[in-house]
């Protein structure tokens, strides 16, 4: 039995603390803020907006192998809420109805179907789109020299605007949280790969059944501390020192922490302010991933106006809105309507005033569902993830990290480093798990 350190209760930190903890070592997880869950949060009811609000809706994937894996270690009663077979929903302007509705057929013939029956694309776009999605069926992923960008990939497979606008350039800023004129065509291609080459229920969307901060954070420190761990709240850590044989952990509040191994699981910028000067060039230029933001408009409205969890609104700026009262069960008082709107890679967004997002926000809406017309807004707020994730660009792509680093007790995770994902939270849970297989790898070797 070994003692681990992890730093970080976010995803990652808890998927590598809670693996270690369920194979028989005592884990101590620090977290510099009152509460688990890193970026992934809500907020409580008040005065002014009288219902919980996540800081940024989230779409889930049955494809989110090791998301899926936490839940279920740590017992969270049915998470989700599914929509599988594959559903997806487009209020396009003048308020057409849109949508893709796969079929429950084996995969990809569920996709087949579904692009088929489309009222989404035309019958030479349904082509053009298929094509390009195929090759991404098998790794390694045949691209045409020269394409590294999405934006260069739909330009080589000649994608219509239309396509563009409903289908590529949404799907890639919602999962890379870059514009298509700088995300790595590999990156969107290994999420294609999983989403529509697995099985059927790998391309199922789900969304959280009630808010994040309810999602099963509290089940992370209880099963800890049945397996012989803690959680410390409120210690950030303010310097650490290590050695091939040992390290130290030391927080703001003077709390020494040391063990056999120890896993980061904090944000890059975090990690390079803190790394022992001279001794790991690259983790010093972590910041240099920078930081790209998600912007989301939270309102109740007065009358229900859509039905299904969400749905997309093709060519907005708002480009996905998300039914608070089927995702939740959410119960407002009459037939008012909670609906979340969120707009990712939104760094020009980030920078308008609360204000001005509302009704940026409304007027897209109005364009697409003309019958809100004359709805009230009964309350309204705006939330900003300013560094929701990092900037994966080709840039950027030789500065994600590996698990080990160059002292052989201490390891990274996080949805910053080098799975090959975007910066998910399926990264990051792939993350945590692999710092649990390589510690555990360590230790092996250490016996």
């Amino acid at each position: 039995m070994a003692k681990i350190i992890v730093v970080g209760g976010g995803f990652a930190g808890i998927s590598a603390a809670t693996a270690l903890a369920e194979r028989g070592h005592i884990v101590e997880l620090l977290e510099s803020r009152g509460f688990l869950g890193g970026r992934v949060y809500s907020t409580q009811p008040s005065e002014n907006f009288p219902a919980p609000v996540d800081n940024g809706p989230h779409l889930f994937m049955g494809c989110y192998h090791e998301t899926l894996r936490l839940l279920d270690r740590l017992g969270v009663p049915d998470p989700f809420r599914w929509i599988d077979p594959l559903k997806i929903s487009w209020l396009d302007i003048g308020g057409k109805n849109l949508s893709l509705q796969c079929a429950p057929l084996p995969a990809p013939l569920h996709l087949a179907w579904g692009l088929l029956a489309s009222n989404v694309f035309s019958w030479g776009e349904k082509i053009s789109v298929a094509r390009a999605i195929q090759k991404f069926s098998k790794r390694p992923f045949k691209i045409n020299p020269g394409v590294e960008t999405v934006a260069q990939f739909l330009d080589s497979f000649q994608q219509s605007p239309a396509a563009r606008r409903r289908f590529w350039i949404p799907l890639c800023n919602a999962v890379m949280n870059v514009s298509a004129e700088s995300a790595p065509i590999q990156g969107l291609g290994e999420v294609l790969n999983r989403i529509f080459f697995g099985n059927r229920r790998d391309s199922a969307f789900a969304v959280a059944a009630k808010p994040l901060s309810e999602m099963g954070f509290s089940q992370a420190g209880v099963f800890l501390e049945k397996k012989g761990g803690s959680v410390f709240f409120h210690e950030g850590v303010q310097f650490f020192n290590a050695d091939s044989a040992s390290f130290e952990v030391v927080t703001r509040s003077r709390k020494r922490f040391t063990g056999n191994a120890l896993v980061w699981a904090v944000p890059p910028s975090s990690l390079a302010a803190l790394w022992p000067k001279g001794t790991w060039p690259a983790a010093e230029n972590l910041s240099q991933l920078g930081k790209s933001p998600i912007v989301s408009v939270h309102v109740i409205v007065s009358q229900s106006l859509i039905e299904g969890h969400f749905a997309g609104l093709p060519g907005a700026r708002f480009e996905w809105v998300f039914n608070r009262n089927a995702n939740w069960g959410w119960k407002g008082e009459g037939p008012s309507q909670y609906l979340s709107f969120t707009a990712s890679a939104a760094a020009e967004l980030a920078l308008l005033k609360d204000p001005e997002l509302l009704e940026l926000a409304l007027l897209e809406w109005r364009e697409r569902c003309p019958s809100s017309e004359g709805l009230s807004v009964l309350h309204s707020k705006v939330t900003r993830e300013m560094a929701a994730t990092f900037i994966w660009s080709k840039e950027t792509n030789k500065l994600r990290l590996p698990c080990e680093t160059p002292f052989p007790n201490v390891f990274l995770a996080g949805d910053w480093t080098a799975t090959g994902l975007p910066a998910t939270i399926e990264g990051a849970c792939l993350s945590g798990h692999r710092a649990a297989q390589k510690v555990e790898g360590y230790l092996g070797q250490k016996a």
